[in-house]
């Protein structure tokens, strides 16, 4: 039986989101829809402006089960999400006394001023999610077979309400299973290469639903399905099919996997980093406890820095240049002689968009890997704008060093 999902849109609201702002929403409501049965079909971004609010409400209900609209409910004048939906239901705004009751307790008033009076209204018809870390009401509101939910902008305050009370208002509704999912993380793999090592495995099961999200070298890998038992068969065979690209489940980052190999035989690392700008340290102290494997790093930008605090020779840089396999070797020996530490990487090269040559390029990047026995060293080219080119190389030589810990 192929498995059936219902239909989800996602509307963000905000002029800023037009104006230069990356939307990081769509995929954490993604994982919080899909076990609700949910597929999100679409996400929309909109600037403040009442009629295009509602417009897009109004478009979304015409095609999705079920519309999220985030932002816009809080007490300035931009604020516009609780009108434009009323106008898009043809209804009104009624004032709530329960929530102007909350807010008068929340903040210890007699008497609400005008800006959290606006915050106690509601759409006629709808049902107030309590906001728990904020004044913005969220609203349920259902229009024939279709459910319009109204959550506050800030993360802080909207994802709290899925587990508190709009898990269960999503399932009362609609009445669906359950889905399970699964989410395998794979490194070092691009997407066409994750899908043609996957599909062999993906046939076996038909009536799941897979996913791939690529990032920057790196892919998580969701099965979904209404069966347990299925998707915990068609998991063990992607990680076959995956081989050493497999790292983790869930939500375990490249970097925490590697943290655990280094705290399971009690080793270390350190980093000394020049075109990444220390993203390989902030990738490892992202982690809570790092403290006990990830001993320092060292942002060596300069020919200068380099040679002082890593000990690069001068004979190197002025041969071969900082961008070199020799400097990239002698720089992850330096860091491991420095800190002391079993494990170190390094990175040199040229992120862009301007300084390449023809012999260098924009985009190409050394690498060293220093530990028991020899340095490794590694060169990459990678094509993209310049974050990508820092990200995508932080993330190879943490693979590149996941693969060699013992």
């Amino acid at each position: 039986m192929i498995m059936k999902t219902g239909k989800a849109e996602l509307i963000c609201t905000g002029s800023e989101l037009l104006e230069g702002k990356l939307n990081l929403y769509p995929p954490l409501f993604h994982a919080r829809l899909a076990p609700l049965g949910f597929t999100l079909a679409r996400e929309q971004s909109c600037g403040d402006s009442l009629a295009d609010i509602a417009d897009c409400i109004t478009g979304a209900l015409r095609r999705a089960d079920l519309v999220l609209v985030c932002g816009g409910l809080g007490p300035t004048f931009d604020d516009l999400t609780r009108q434009a939906a009323a106008r898009a239901l043809g209804r009104r705004l009624v004032s709530s006394r329960h929530c102007a009751q909350i807010l008068a307790l929340n903040y210890g008033l007699e008497k609400l001023p005008p800006n959290l009076k606006d915050q106690a209204l509601l759409v006629e018809g709808a049902k107030a999610l309590e906001n728990a870390n904020g004044t913005a009401f969220g609203e349920v509101l259902t229009e024939g077979r279709k459910l319009l939910v109204l959550l506050p902008g800030p993360r802080s305050e909207w994802e709290p309400m899925f587990g508190s009370f709009l898990d269960s208002e999503i399932k009362d509704f609609f009445k669906r299973q359950p889905l399970t999912q699964v989410k395998l993380r794979l490194a070092g793999l691009g997407e066409p290469k994750a899908e043609a090592l996957l599909k062999p495995a993906m046939r076996k099961a038909p009536e799941l639903r897979y996913t791939i999200l690529a990032g920057p070298g790196l892919i998580d890998f969701i099965i979904a399905g209404s069966e347990p038992a299925a998707i915990k068969r068609a998991a063990a065979r992607c990680r076959r099919a995956a081989g050493a690209a497999f790292y983790g489940e869930g939500d375990l980052t490249l970097a925490a996997a590697i943290g655990g190999k280094l705290a399971a035989g009690g080793r270390t690392l350190a980093s000394a980093e020049s075109c990444t700008g220390g993203l390989v340290s902030k990738l490892a102290t992202d982690v809570p406890g790092s403290s006990n494997w990830f001993l320092g790093g060292a942002v060596a930008y300069s020919n200068a820095a380099k040679t002082r605090l890593l000990g690069v020779k001068a004979a190197t840089l002025k041969k071969h240049g900082a961008v070199s396999g020799e400097c990239a070797a002698e720089m992850a020996a330096g860091a491991r002689k420095v800190f002391g530490c079993d494990y170190a990487v390094s990175v040199t090269g040229i992120a862009g968009p301007d300084g390449g040559t023809p012999d260098k390029p924009v985009g190409l990047v050394w690498f060293g890997l220093a530990g028991p026995g020899k340095t490794r060293v590694f060169r990459r080219e990678f094509r993209g704008g310049r974050d990508y080119v820092r990200a995508r190389a932080a993330n190879f030589i943490l693979d590149e060093l996941r693969k060699i810990i013992k």
